[in-house]
């Protein structure tokens, strides 16, 4: 009688590393320093914050919950489900539009294969 088992994954950390690579490379950092201070000021350069922000917060979620397809698109419904304000966040709706449009290019990317190579 043939068994047969799912193929194990050969790099496990593949896709986590992948995300927080995204993750790392949007370095909120950057809104610190002193020469920034004062476009705050301008709601375009809230604006962006804001994405930046939408951003890094959905990438380090995928690089926390990656190990599986399917508990990525767990995560990234429960995000959509249960999204809330960000407490760094300028404009609550500018926030929240740029983390469900986030979540919907990780989401068709996942859906599409495009990301296929991180689990194989």
């Amino acid at each position: 009688m043939t068994t047969f088992t799912a193929r194990p994954n050969k790099d496990f950390h593949k896709a986590s590393a992948y995300f927080s690579k995204m993750y790392s490379e949007l370095d909120l950092e950057k809104y610190k320093l002193a020469k920034y201070q004062e476009l705050f000021k301008l709601s375009s350069f809230q604006a962006m914050h804001d994405a930046d922000l939408a951003y890094h917060t959905i990438y380090r979620r995928c690089s926390e919950n990656a190990n599986s397809k399917q508990n990525l698109l767990n995560c990234l419904q429960q995000e959509e489900r249960f999204l809330t304000k960000h407490p760094n966040a300028f404009n609550a709706d500018t926030y929240r539009q740029h983390m469900l449009k986030a979540i919907n290019e990780i989401r068709e990317h996942l859906k599409s294969g495009d990301l296929d190579y991180l689990y194989f």
